[in-house]
């Protein structure tokens, strides 16, 4: 299976290898020269990859200060966003 993270610009999707690559073998990471996003190759549809790959762009979001990324999962697309805390008005 094939995830994708598209991000905003290629300086974005080198930093985000950089993070995946450090819980990831770097064999399953590629980036293109002239797309802004990072494919991940999972073996056999591991669900504990596919969770790892998850935190990782979270926490990689919040860091960056990025606002969200789009992650494909095979044909399926998923908008991953920073959580912010929903202001309770009274």
């Amino acid at each position: 299976m094939e995830m994708r993270i598209v991000v905003p610009d290629a300086g974005s999707a080198s930093a985000l290898a950089e993070r995946l690559s450090a819980t990831l073998s770097t064999a399953c990471i590629s980036l293109w020269d002239d797309r802004p996003e990072v494919e991940v190759r999972v073996e056999a549809e591991s669900d504990r990859i596919v969770l790892g790959v998850l935190e990782t762009v979270d926490r990689w979001l919040d860091q960056a200060g990025s606002g969200s990324a789009e992650m494909w999962l095979g044909e399926n697309s998923y908008r991953v966003a920073r959580w912010a805390p929903v202001e309770i008005r009274q």
